[in-house]
């Protein structure tokens, strides 16, 4: 592809909490950064939402700040990347574009008795034994996955099929072909062309649980098993395609909008981690644990979730994900909650003051442990207490704590993936803990990289973009804009981690009562 004459790329991140808009230039330096805060709705229990339309202004709103000073031209800008927090989506009308709910936001548990349901529905159960049946004699990732699949609040397709249950309206119009069906990007795509484009991509399509992620298109047999009306679902295109130009009357001047790559993905893809075996962590306010598995879907039998990594040019990339639901938002409630600390800083201060945690181990599950133990209602733990503990060793337990969880998912990911992990980059505003980063280190056994960037959601689609357009050539520009990290290496004995590491597989083993 031709260069690309523009001298900028802006990164559209729709978070939880906020939209940001992000400005880079050829060297992968941010120019220019702008935020605005999309606080969410809860109108009954159980409920999380956003307003589609407070969305899209926050989006204009950040985007036209960029330019307000005039010192960036929107000619000067090469194409726009979009990424996004994933599953949330909402319904809108297809002719007008007025907004027929509101976002149901993937923290959204209202579904979850429609969700009990669809798991007990008996030709969802037939299918499922019919697969497992099948994948004892034929080694099929498809049927591997289909038989082990259980819906959760998490997936979009339990939410799709409580609200047209809620909704018979809704129901009738989608079925009629007269309402839409999108998540965040799709919803921008369409806003930011005018209307005119219902589209998203793989990333997105495939953290729904309504697409088939080896076939690489929509699931007619589960939204036939389910009543979804597929009609209502937009088209797919590749990571890096072209989803449209922004109309000129937004910003003065037509912009192609050439990524849109759902927000781990993207964050795996920021980080260099284009190899089969590379492995980032985001640590926000949960942990997300993804590894490159290379061109060719992979399946954990013991729940690692298999996503579309990224498609570029017709080419798919696939990856493994595992999650530790409470990072960030443990160390808020250590704060708020029992007056601990209130930020990774602060904890960090607190725990780097002694040498060692005195014997005193925190198992960070407060809302159940997932991979690979899986035991919903576990709670979090603090053992090891004498009379010589203080604040400052809980501080350092909490921190190894979070360090052991994650290196557990870590021990599945090379187990499942059959990888041998060689470093592990980070990002996320609990990885600015020295001493996670280097227990990280000590435990895993690998050299941890730290990205000076917080969050490279951001980065990574804006590398997609630029790659897409031309404005940088090759996987081999991209990784030469890597800069900045700061790296930690392991420090303790092999004898040292394998001592620490029996200890908390011994306290799990007696806390959760499971075998490991």
């Amino acid at each position: 592809m031709a260069e690309q004459n523009g001298k900028y790329i802006i990164s559209i991140d729709a978070g939880s909490t906020g939209i940001r808009a992000i400005l880079y230039d050829r060297s992968g330096a941010i120019i220019r950064r702008e935020y605005e805060k999309t606080p969410a709705e809860h109108p009954e229990p159980g409920a999380t939402e956003h307003d589609p339309e407070m969305l899209w202004q926050a989006l204009i709103k950040t985007v036209k700040a960029i330019f307000a000073d005039g010192t960036v031209l929107p000619s000067e800008v090469a194409a726009i990347g979009i990424t996004n927090q994933r599953s949330s989506f909402c319904i809108w009308d297809k002719k007008t574009g007025e907004p027929l709910t509101n976002f149901i936001n993937w923290q959204d548990v209202r579904a979850a008795d429609s969700i009990a349901k669809m798991n007990r529905h008996p030709v969802w159960m037939l299918l499922k034994g019919a697969m497992k049946l099948f994948s004892r004699i034929i080694n099929s990732t498809l049927l591997i996955a289909t038989s082990m699949l259980v819906f959760n609040t998490d997936h979009t397709i339990g939410k799709v099929r409580w609200l047209l249950d809620e909704r018979p309206d809704l129901d009738k119009k989608c079925r009629r072909g007269k309402a839409v069906f999108g998540t965040i990007d799709t919803w921008f795509i369409y806003k930011l062309t005018g209307g005119k484009n219902h589209l998203t991509d793989y990333t997105n399509a495939a953290s729904t649980a309504m697409f088939n992620p080896f076939d690489l298109k929509w699931n007619d047999i589960y939204c036939k098993i389910f009543d979804i009306p597929m009609s209502m679902l937009p088209e797919v295109r590749d990571t890096n395609g072209y989803f449209g130009d922004a109309v000129p009357e937004l910003f003065g001047t037509a912009i192609p909008i050439r990524a849109a790559i759902g927000d781990q993905q993207s964050s795996l893809f920021g980080h260099g981690c284009y190899k089969p075996g590379d492995v980032k962590c985001s640590l926000g306010s949960g942990s997300f644990v993804c590894v490159n598995v290379g061109d060719k879907g992979k399946v954990s039998r013991r729940g690692l979730f298999p996503l579309v990594a990224w498609v570029i040019d017709g080419k798919p990339t696939y990856m493994l994900e595992g999650q530790v639901a409470t990072t960030g938002t443990l160390i808020d409630w250590l704060g708020q909650g029992i007056g601990l600390s209130d930020t990774p800083v602060e904890l960090n201060e607190l725990a780097e003051s002694c040498e060692d945690s005195e014997g005193v181990f925190f198992v960070p599950t407060p809302t159940g442990i997932r991979f690979p133990y899986f035991v919903p209602g576990a709670k979090a733990s603090l053992v090891g207490l004498s009379l010589k503990t203080d604040k400052r060793h809980v501080a350092r337990a909490v921190l190894e704590g979070i360090a052991m969880r994650i290196q557990d998912i870590l021990e599945g990911v090379e187990s499942d993936a059959k990888t041998e992990i060689t470093e592990i980059m980070t990002d996320g505003g609990v990885s600015r803990s020295d001493i996670l980063m280097q227990c990280l280190a000590d435990y895993s056994g690998t050299e941890v990289e730290r990205a000076p960037e917080p969050d490279m959601t951001a980065t990574g689609a804006a590398y997609m973009a630029g790659l897409s357009c031309g404005f940088w050539s090759d996987y081999r520009d991209l990784l030469g804009l890597r800069q900045g990290y700061t790296v930690f290496k392991p420090f303790i004995s092999e004898e040292q981690r394998e001592e620490k590491k029996k200890k908390w597989k011994d306290l799990l083993k007696n806390l959760l009562k499971v075998n490991l």
